[in-house]
């Protein structure tokens, strides 16, 4: 029965005690009310309250949110309403009981909670009447069945005479169970199972822990068979599914966040690789244009060398300075061939051959160069690792990359070169545990005359030339390195699947000379010149073209061609048109080709019949014979 001196809650006779305390307390608080219209305020306990009316929180509320979705959209609608003003009222309660409690100097959770009932008196929401069977006890097991004789909520919906299907006290709801959460300090919900909003007898609710909700529902509708059915629209705040939503939005924002962090930084590593990959390639054609005109110059040089020592005696003394000249032509050639490599234009001759094999065999040579300080190691994969490239090529890679380790090593230390089958590539890694490459020097590492070494003890071609041979290979090299942590070369080569390349046939002498009448066409008069009066010199005959428009119209006047030699590159039209136009008018003419680089790639058959300039004249001599042997065998 309750209690008759309680004017503002209804409660079990055993809480009667506390709550007419608490109705003191709060009665002492709101007779603090000051009304200042002209100022547009009211006070209470020196708090500012403002007066809103309850249907705008309510059914008003829910017929603004309707329109703003549209027809057809009510049931979204309602939910969004209903959570909404689920969790404004669950954060004013919190934040009125705070606000309550320290005002009135009130410490004891009971006594923070009793308030509560009272306080929602005074402020307008709601009459609570307080079943006995409620437990409110600060822990899990925390329970408190109540009704809200008098709500705002359902109030306003009968005034408006409207009906939901589902309770419509959120508000009341929210608001009761943030106040007792703060004074409990523990997480607390509220749901209504009935609701006079939609015809039931009262507005009932349940209010307990987020967990224990559910079974609390259970066992009421267990213990209450005749209001089940009533119970069926009763839904519990997805107010804290809520919170864990937007946990999980917070968690795939910061997983975004990271992987827009990963992609622009991969962006960047891209856009670095194009800007480091255009570098290059200005690079590669200034030092390959360069080439060009050098090797044309000193072709034309060890030519003409060439030719005075033929038209001396075998005992004059300017052989020996021809000879030297000669020499420091196709030395210099050497320089000019390293700048080709880096910008990928040299004539490769690639076969299929095992890496782990020419590792193997180029083992006695390592470990000369290396020196007995430095301990050199093979971990080769299971073979044959077979990739098709330039054996000499592959070679100069390996050697380059052993003399690079020896210099920073020269205290000494260990080589170590591994191979290994990737999927579709081959790996080969050479590691060193030489003094590394410092930060600011990696991004120059490829470039060519960029040296790490001191002042004439190096020329900076040796990476630069081992990048073009594995990038004209087909191929990608990367090298990680710390200073005073050593560095390792990581190298990527296509597998190939074909069979391996027989052992090279010995080189046969050059054939006895045989007369034959010569096309050479060549745009560089000096380079044209020496080599027409070498030809000539060996009793060939010559006709002379410097560009392939001009060898193409007086083709038909020449009468018998043995051996077309061109230049790779020339203005209008390069040597491989040349060739393959002239071999359809003629298809016993035989080719040689010779150039200070090559933007055409040349196929297998073609490298053969190729000459890179600068060259000597025996190998000049000795090619031309060759070819022209091979067309007298084949007639």
């Amino acid at each position: 029965m309750a209690d008759p001196d309680l004017k503002t809650v209804s409660v079990p006779p055993a809480m009667a005690p506390l709550f007419r305390h608490a109705e003191e307390v709060v009665s002492r608080y709101f007779r603090e009310r000051k009304d200042q219209p002209e100022h547009g305020s009211i006070e209470i306990s020196a708090q500012r309250y403002v007066l809103v009316r309850g249907a705008s929180l309510s059914v008003e509320f829910f017929g603004l949110v309707r329109d703003l979705y549209g027809e057809g959209r009510e049931a979204e609608a309602d939910g969004f309403a209903r959570n909404l003003l689920f969790d404004l009222a669950h954060a004013i309660g919190k934040a009125d009981a705070k606000a309550f409690h320290a005002r009135m100097g009130l410490h004891d959770p009971v006594a923070k909670l009793s308030a509560g009932p009272v306080h929602f008196a005074h402020t307008g929401w709601a009459f609570v009447d307080i079943s006995p069977e409620s437990q409110p006890s600060p822990d899990e097991n925390f329970y408190l069945l109540y009704d809200h004789p008098y709500s705002f909520e359902s109030d306003a919906w009968a005034q408006a005479g409207k009906t939901l299907d589902t309770p419509v006290c959120i508000m009341n709801a929210g608001y009761s169970s943030g106040w007792c959460e703060e004074s409990f300090g523990l997480p607390l919900a509220s749901v209504e199972l009935l609701c006079k909003a939609k015809g039931d007898a009262c507005c009932r609710f349940i209010m307990a822990p987020p967990a224990r909700l559910e079974a609390r529902l259970r066992a009421y509708s267990e213990a209450q068979p005749q209001l089940a059915t009533r119970m069926k629209g009763a839904e519990i705040p997805d107010f804290f599914s809520r919170k864990r939503l937007e946990e999980e939005l917070r968690r795939h924002r910061d997983e975004l966040e990271l992987r827009v962090q990963e992609r622009t930084r991969q962006l960047e590593e891209v856009s670095e690789r194009l800007r480091r990959t255009q570098k290059f390639e200005a690079l590669g054609r200034l030092a390959g244009g360069i080439a060009h005109d050098f090797n044309n110059l000193l072709t034309a040089m060890t030519g003409f060398a060439g030719l005075a020592r033929l038209e001396l005696p075998e005992d004059h003394p300017a052989h020996e300075a021809l000879d030297h000249l000669e020499t420091t032509g196709l030395r210099a050639g050497e320089l000019t061939r390293q700048l080709l490599a880096f910008s990928r234009r040299q004539v490769l001759q690639p076969v299929i051959l095992d890496l782990n094999e020419l590792l193997q065999s180029l083992t006695p040579l390592l470990k000369s160069l290396l020196g007995e300080r430095t301990r050199l190691e093979l971990a080769l994969g299971p073979g044959p690792l077979k990739v098709k490239a330039d054996p000499s090529q592959m070679e100069q890679v390996v050697l380059n990359l052993t003399v690079n380790a020896r210099d920073a090593m020269p205290e000494g230390g260990s080589l170590r070169i591994a191979t290994a089958l990737e999927g579709s590539e081959v790996r080969m890694e050479v590691v060193d545990t030489g003094t590394g490459i410092a930060p600011e020097a990696m991004a120059h590492l490829f470039e060519p005359f960029f040296t790490t070494k001191d002042r004439g003890k190096g020329t900076g071609l040796g990476l630069s030339t081992v990048y073009g041979i594995i990038e004209q290979s087909g191929g990608r090299i990367a090298i990680e390195s710390e200073p005073g942590q050593g560095a390792c070369v990581r190298i990527h080569l296509p597998a190939s699947g074909g069979p391996l390349a027989l052992e090279a046939e010995e080189d046969r002498p050059a054939g006895v000379h045989r007369p034959a009448r010569i096309l050479l066409v060549e745009d560089e008069d000096g380079v044209r010149s020496a080599l027409a009066q070498v030809l000539k010199s060996r009793g060939y005959e010559v006709a002379e073209s410097p560009d392939p428009k001009a060898a193409l119209g007086q083709e038909p006047g020449f009468g018998r061609l043995d051996l077309l030699i061109t230049d790779m590159v020339m203005p209008g039209m390069d040597g491989k048109q040349l060739a393959r136009e002239l071999v359809s008018r003629r298809p016993d003419l035989r080719v040689l080709f010779m150039s200070g680089f090559t933007e055409a790639p040349l196929d297998e058959e073609e490298a053969k019949r190729f000459l890179a300039k600068p060259f000597s004249l025996a190998a000049f001599l000795a090619k031309v014979a060759a070819l022209l042997d091979d067309r007298k065998a084949g007639e």
